[in-house]
């Protein structure tokens, strides 16, 4: 039996190095150089959020923001910063404490242990402890005081990747006077290896070895460090500076052992990681031998933008046109390199095309919605729709929020807007900022593309010679779908169509068919999607029109044109047609085209972009800034256009504002229902979203969902531009809870 000196020996070198590596994990947070402002990278020190501890297997703080990607607390189930008897925790809400970390094949084949330190809410209190699915033991506690509870886990009981550990308690209790109630409160847990060093078993020793101060650097003791879940670029490499001591790195791919990259770094090295690029890597970065002190360590490649240089430099333009085209997905498009999804063949867009070759094409691009009023509002307002709220009925566009028709007008350009869709309309205040304004539907008008145009040739031939910005929202592959005699033939192919849908279909049929138990025959299914297509190239004729008009009018070079969508459309890929429902890229993944040479070059922007991020890109190229207290919450992608080094940027859209989410970094996607309800999908195998890879693919899984559950924490006051996108966190993030963690979430919540 080992000897209690012993015993204390191991304990107080784990207190040491847990002291080292955790101070200097939140200090550097504040002290580390901020990156190049043409440097688009991966900053580990920055990131620490998104760190996995390692000593001995790995080590959850719950008195740390990095908890949450443990926890997966969304919507809230723990309140944070609780201080009971001299020490600090997390409290979960209910009796059921869940936590989630990986295990790799190494770890699998050991001996480990589950050890958390923790206060019950009272003496006699019983918990269970299940790891994996599976119950280890039964605890009785005898007193409602801080201490380590230790259970075994035998060799094979655990499968490699992401486990589940569970601790499930009798009841709940009053903690504290402020009327926190819950089981227990948490200050760590710990999966690691059987024969690790114990875990402190006081929270004061806890709270002195975790402080919250400066450090100037990332210092990782002896055998212990970070990992980090990334997606590597195209190209990419490790850059790192090591002050102190040495360090050495290693890379994992699911599926695949970790490898070795370079042993012994020190002083400034650049590491070349060109057998992870383009796919998700754990990144692991280790002190074996003694105190290391890194003072910048950051992941780029080359930049995710490929085409021409400008030609000129940044100017604003005289006019604005900005074609919308209501459901149009990004994948039905013959300039967007992904394939459609369901393998039918591009459709014909030969106008919008040559838009494309002459501008920046952003791909991917996800809106914020999966619906038209949350889209165009994030889009209009650089605002996400858990903030802005505007995904219901009811709902109306907050009159505070900045939109682009109000920045322009607020820079002299006159502004209208011809809408073809019902919600955008004065209705709901989507009217904003624009001086001539009308809603085809509302008005009952035609409401096609080829009468949007109509009203644009008047507007444009009034109003040139003076600024101007135009809004053109069409709804052609918008229910109803109508067949054009001289498009529907080269998209339905085969034996002439003879059924119910041989002229057109209808929202209130789609909705039918969309609620029916059983989808429609196979003919019919594809008649739909024919005439969807048909719209897609009828809308394409006549925006080659409005360019033919631009051009007449001697005002082509003077204009800027943006093109986009707000949603996309399903055709059975996930039992399901119409929009409004899920999140997948069938519905979020959308066109974004800029055609404006001083300032958007021709070619294709890949490192991943957002609708909130075009109205900021806008306040850029007019220059200005927004008004105190504006809550915009992208980021203008010039700087990205014109970065030197690459690395993907995070996108995100939901469904109705926080019920559920989509996620994407480069290929790697997550579709977040909840903390026990998620999906991971590899869109470069796998574009269709059928092989949820979630269980089987760790390193894919939290390389989306690490940076989603911190979003989660700010949902509503993130600032792209501040923060940086949540993948890749700049200097700036907060590295505490927000105070509402601190405090129960209210009813109903």
């Amino acid at each position: 039996m080992q000897s209690k000196q012993s015993a204390q020996g191991k304990q107080g070198a784990l207190v040491a190095a847990l002291a080292a590596l955790t101070a200097a994990l939140t200090a550097a947070l504040a002290a580390a150089p901020a990156a190049r402002a043409e440097e688009l990278s991966y900053d580990l020190l920055h990131n620490l959020p998104h760190a996995h501890r390692h000593a001995g297997g790995a080590l959850i703080d719950l008195n740390d923001l990095s908890a949450v990607k443990h926890l997966r607390d969304y919507p809230r189930r723990w309140v944070y910063g609780v201080a009971v008897d001299g020490g600090e925790g997390a409290v979960p809400l209910s009796v059921q404490a869940d936590m989630w970390v990986n295990v790799d094949e190494q770890m699998a084949k050991r001996d480990l242990a589950v050890s958390t330190l923790l206060r019950p809410a009272f003496d006699k209190q019983v918990m269970d402890v299940f790891v994996g699915g599976q119950k280890l033991a039964n605890h009785n506690f005898s007193a409602a005081a801080w201490q380590v509870v230790s259970v075994p886990v035998p060799k094979g009981s655990l499968k490699p990747g992401l486990t589940q550990l569970r601790f499930h308690f009798r009841t709940s209790k009053k903690l504290i006077k402020e009327g926190v109630e819950g089981p227990a409160v948490f200050s760590a847990v710990r999966l690691a290896r059987a024969d690790a060093p114990p875990l402190p078993d006081s929270p004061q020793a806890l709270t002195a070895l975790w402080p919250r101060a400066a450090a100037g650097a990332l210092g990782l003791p002896k055998k212990m460090g970070l990992d980090y879940y990334v997606v590597v670029p195209e190209g990419g490499a490790l850059s790192l500076q090591v002050r102190e001591g040495k360090v050495n790195v290693w890379a994992q791919a699911d599926g695949a052992p970790a490898r070795l990259v370079k042993a012994n770094v020190s002083g400034e090295a650049t590491l070349p990681l060109k057998d992870w690029a383009g796919a998700p890597a754990r990144l692991m970065v280790r002190s074996p031998s003694g105190k290391a002190v890194i003072t910048r360590a950051a992941v780029s490649g080359a930049a995710l933008f490929e085409g021409r240089a400008p030609k000129e430099a940044l100017r604003a333009p005289k006019y604005v046109v900005f074609w919308l085209i209501d459901t149009l997905r990004a994948d039905k498009l013959p300039f967007y390199e992904t394939p459609n999804t369901n393998g039918r063949p591009k459709v014909k867009t030969p106008h919008l095309a040559a838009l494309a070759a002459e501008g920046t094409v952003f791909e991917p691009f996800y809106v914020q919605g999966n619906e038209s009023k949350a889209s165009h509002a994030s889009l209009f307002t650089s605002v996400y729709p858990i903030r802005h709220g505007v995904y219901t009925h009811e709902a109306n566009l907050p009159k505070p929020l900045l939109t682009i028709a109000e920045l322009l007008k607020e820079r002299g350009y006159f502004t209208g807007g011809y809408v073809s869709n019902g919600y955008v309309s004065d209705k709901w205040q989507f009217d904003q900022g624009f001086m001539q304004f009308e809603n085809f539907i509302r008005e009952n008008k035609a409401n096609n593309a080829q009468a949007i145009v109509r009203s644009a040739a008047a507007f444009i031939k009034e109003k040139k010679g003076a600024p101007f910005y135009l809004y053109l929202g069409t709804s052609d592959p918008h229910v109803t779908y109508r067949a054009h005699k001289d498009l529907i033939g080269t998209y339905d192919v085969g034996p002439a169509y003879k059924g119910r849908y041989e002229k057109n279909i209808s929202g209130e049929e789609l909705a039918k068919v969309k609620e029916a138990k059983s989808p429609p025959s196979e003919r019919d299914r594809k008649r739909i999607e024919a005439l969807y297509e048909n719209e897609i190239a009828y809308n394409d004729k006549h925006f080659g029109a409005l360019v033919k008009l631009l051009k007449a009018e001697g005002i082509y070079d003077e204009t800027m044109i943006i093109v986009s969508a707000d949603h996309g459309e399903e055709f059975w890929e996930h039992s399901s047609c119409g929009h409004g429902h899920n999140v997948y890229e069938e519905l979020i993944s959308v066109p974004l085209v800029v055609r404006w040479p001083a300032g958007f070059p021709a070619g294709r922007f890949e490192a991943g972009a957002e609708g909130v991020d075009l109205l900021p890109t806008l306040m850029e190229v007019f220059g200005g800034a927004f008004p105190a207290g504006a809550a915009q919450q992208g980021r203008s992608l010039l700087p990205q256009l014109r970065a030197k080094g690459g690395y993907p940027q995070a996108r995100m859209a939901s469904h109705l504002g926080k019920d559920r989410f989509g996620f994407a970094v480069g290929s790697a996607k997550l579709v977040f229902k909840g903390r026990a309800a998620l999906e991971a999908y590899d869109l470069k195998a796998d574009r269709g979203e059928l092989k949820d890879v979630s269980a089987t693919r760790p390193v894919l899984t939290l390389s989306v969902l690490d940076p989603m559950t911190v979003y989660l924490t700010r949902p509503k006051t993130w600032s792209k531009e501040r923060w940086g996108a949540p993948n890749a966190l700049k200097e700036g993030f907060p590295r505490a809870f927000p105070k509402a963690w601190r405090r129960a979430p209210k009813p109903g919540r």
